[in-house]
């Protein structure tokens, strides 16, 4: 009985460190990757950095409107296009994002050149 005993608590700490590495592997990529100031994408598993302007791959973000609040009257559209992801309508003055994924409401951006003119986010955001 005793060795039966001994041998589920091996079992037991076997797999509970098993969880704790992979739990640690796992996040290990997404904190490095906001460590580099970049924004981790769990559907594609990548860091997003602001260099994806330039490449056009900044993405498509569930809730985009959460981070509205990070941007101002004069950001760079590089900037803008990182927090909120590749916009779904653009012109030479403007851009749009849906707020969120199921959302209706939208979230328009007004340039002046390269430089963020106004904003406007849903309620909320």
């Amino acid at each position: 009985m005793r060795n039966r005993t001994a041998l589920l608590v091996n079992m037991a700490t076997g797999i509970f460190f098993g969880i704790v590495v992979f739990a640690m592997a796992y996040s290990r990529p997404q904190k490095r990757c906001e460590a580099a100031d970049g924004k981790w994408s769990l559907a594609s598993e990548s860091c997003i950095t602001r260099s994806c302007f330039l490449s056009g791959s900044c993405g498509t973000w569930a809730y985009p409107a959460e981070r509205c609040s990070r941007l101002k009257a004069g950001d760079a559209r590089s900037e803008v296009y990182f927090q909120l992801g590749d916009p779904e309508t653009v012109s030479a003055d403007e851009a749009t994002w849906h707020a969120a994924k199921t959302s209706s409401d939208l979230i328009v951006a007004r340039f002046l050149g390269d430089r963020l003119l106004s904003l406007s986010c849903p309620a909320g955001s």
